[in-house]
C-alpha cells in the first residue's frame, strides 16, 4: 500500500514538473504593443513631413493641387482642380528676388501668382501704377487698363486692375505688403481671358488661392 502512493506521488511530481516546463536557451521578444507602434510611425511619418516641407522649391517644379508652396516671400496653397509649375524663383541674402507661379485648369498658364521684392513700392497705388508700367500697354495697338474697386482675401487687400489690348485681355489682383526690413512685397494675381486660355479672376478656383496666400 505504502509502495502504490508513492508512486501515485511520484507520478503526480512528474507531471507537475512537466507542466511548468524547463528554461531554454531561446530569448523571446515581447511584441511591440499598439501604443508604441503608433509612436513610431507618427514619428515616421512627422519625419518624412518635415523632410518634405523643407524641400527647397526650385524652377519647373510642378504637380496638382491640393499642394502648398512654401517659399521666401509667401506660403500659398493650390487648389484641388488647378495644376501648377514653378516658372522662376530666385532668392538672395539680401532678401531681394521673385516667384512666379504658373496655374491653371487644363495644364496651361491660364493665371499666375508673382510675389516680388525687387520693385520698388510702398503702397497699393505704387502697386498698381507698377502693374500697368510693366506691360507698357502704349506698346499695344488700342491697348488700355482701367482700375477697379478694391477687394479682400484673408487678411489681404488687392485692388482689380482690368487690361486689354489686340491680344487679348488680362484681369490682375495686384497688392503691397510692408516687410519690417523695407523690402516690400509686390503682389499681382493675374488671370487672362482670350481666345485659348479663359479663367476668369473671380473663379471660386482663384479666389481660394488668394485666400490661402500669406505673404511674408
Amino acid at each position: 500500500m505504502k509502495k502504490l502512493v508513492a508512486f501515485i506521488m511520484a507520478a503526480m511530481l512528474c507531471v507537475s514538473l512537466a507542466s511548468c516546463g524547463g528554461s531554454t536557451d531561446t530569448e523571446t521578444t515581447a511584441p511591440q504593443s499598439s501604443a508604441e507602434s503608433s509612436e513610431v510611425n507618427s514619428e515616421e511619418t512627422t519625419a518624412a513631413s518635415s523632410s518634405a516641407e523643407s524641400a527647397e522649391l526650385k524652377e519647373g517644379d510642378s504637380g496638382e493641387g491640393e499642394k502648398t508652396l512654401d517659399s521666401d516671400f509667401c506660403t500659398v496653397t493650390i487648389p484641388e482642380g488647378l495644376q501648377y509649375k514653378i516658372n522662376s524663383y530666385y532668392h538672395d541674402e539680401g532678401a531681394l528676388g521673385s516667384i512666379k507661379i504658373d496655374f491653371g485648369k487644363k495644364g496651361t498658364t491660364e493665371g499666375r501668382l508673382e510675389v516680388s521684392t525687387t520693385r520698388m513700392i510702398s503702397s497699393l497705388d505704387d502697386a498698381v501704377n507698377e502693374c500697368i508700367r510693366v506691360r507698357n500697354l502704349d506698346t499695344y495697338k488700342e491697348g488700355k487698363s482701367e482700375i477697379g474697386e478694391e477687394v479682400t482675401y484673408g487678411d489681404i487687400t488687392y485692388k482689380e486692375v482690368k487690361m486689354s489690348h489686340e491680344y487679348g485681355a488680362e484681369t490682375c489682383l495686384v497688392s503691397y505688403y510692408k516687410r519690417a526690413d523695407g523690402k516690400n512685397i509686390y503682389v499681382e494675381i493675374k488671370t487672362t481671358q482670350n481666345d485659348f486660355d479663359k479663367l476668369p479672376i473671380d473663379d471660386p478656383l482663384v479666389q481660394e488661392l488668394a485666400k490661402s496666400a500669406v505673404y511674408k
